[in-house]
């Protein structure tokens, strides 16, 4: 069964615009497909849209967007499109370029929310905006989007900062070319200073959370900042080589015994268990599939409950596995997660170098 438009609620930002809670992730995303799952996902109620330059697949999603707009199955004012300033954009001079290629592939004018996508800064040439038209992929070119050293080790830039990136963001709304911004993959102390010192509030904060990472001290501070936090790999980002460690249950959330118990309990399937969980919980929620079923199902969230006994009971699913760590960008000073990383940790090169192939981190 379809969900519907009204099935999805918004929750009001402190920038003074509703976002919806549900989103359609596009990370991993491949070509060929993630345009029919945006359709599918607007005809099926989605109103909230998230994407990155780095994905790759912005040109695919602007296209699916412009066929929904065309066809009259939406208006550009209903939907809500995420997008996210990539690391090597950082520097002042690279931030509205960056924007505008999101802008030019999307097909709009504007975005409803913008972020910077991590703290640490990785570098571009110094001279041009690196973005998925130079290469969303790891290589040696100092122009593409995750630039290596010539021994495979990530480039970074520590001579840029975020609160710069930040302020230069702002002047992005005064331009009316996106309407809130936000931050991804900060930790507390990071999302902080941001805090302190915005101009234009700190609207939504997005990073990795589901049932065995639940980051409920980092919540609590997004409820007390009145920023709304936001889950991405909200069903533990499946079974994939991006994970850096193994799970210590030794399977991941889909299959955790725990879960299939409550979706057998419920009639549900675990994905709709976690992803209702996660919005009774308080949580805007990123939920990514191409399949157009899953793509239904997954939303099928807003008209039932778990109960408080069961809410509870994921408590004990909490061990603190985080899927994407990214330990290799870990020699910049900015990378937000270094007490997560195993004492003596000997920084690694570049582990997914694929020339060809799209966006790898999130």
């Amino acid at each position: 069964m379809a969900s519907s438009q009204a099935a999805h609620p918004s929750v009001r930002l402190a920038s003074g615009y509703d976002m919806p809670l549900f989103s359609l992730g596009t990370w991993k995303a491949p070509a060929g497909v993630t345009g029919k799952a945006v359709e599918t996902a607007i005809k099926a109620g989605y109103r909230n849209i998230d994407t990155a330059n780095d994905y790759n697949n912005e040109v695919e999603i602007g296209e699916a967007l412009k066929r929904c707009f065309d066809e009259g199955v939406v208006k550009r004012e209903e939907l809500f499109i995420q997008s996210k300033l990539w690391n090597s954009n950082h520097r002042p001079e690279h931030v509205r370029p960056d924007l505008e290629q999101t802008l030019k592939d999307l097909q709009l004018d504007y975005v409803d929310m913008y972020m910077i996508h991590w703290p640490q800064a990785g570098p571009s040439t110094g001279k041009v905006c690196a973005t998925r038209v130079n290469g969303a992929i790891a290589d040696q070119d100092p122009a593409v989007m995750f630039p290596l050293d010539k021994d495979g080790y990530y480039c970074v830039d520590k001579e840029s900062h975020y609160i710069e990136t930040w302020q230069t963001m702002e002047k992005l709304v005064d331009e009316g070319l996106v309407k809130s911004i936000g931050i991804s993959n900060f930790n507390k102390t990071q999302m902080e200073e941001v805090v302190k010192i915005a101009r234009h509030p700190v609207s939504l904060l997005q990073n990795e959370c589901h049932v065995y990472l639940q980051q409920k001290d980092l919540i609590d501070l997004c409820r007390f900042r009145k920023v709304v936090f936001q889950a991405f790999s909200a069903l533990g980002s499946g079974d994939t080589n991006y994970a850096s460690t193994h799970s210590p249950t030794g399977t991941i959330p889909l299959n955790d015994v725990h879960i299939q118990a409550l979706a057998a309990k419920y009639g549900k399937t675990p994905a709709q268990v976690m992803l209702r969980w996660a919005v009774q919980r308080g949580t805007s929620v990123v939920s990514k599939s191409v399949t157009p079923e899953r793509i239904i199902s997954n939303a099928d969230v807003f008209d039932w409950e778990l109960s408080a006994q069961d809410m509870l009971s994921f408590d004990m699913l909490n061990v603190g596995w985080r899927h994407l760590l990214w330990g290799e960008v870990s020699h910049h000073p900015d990378y937000p997660f270094k007490d997560e990383l195993p004492h003596g940790y000997v920084l690694e090169k570049c582990s997914n170098f694929a020339p060809g192939q799209g966006g790898l981190q999130k």
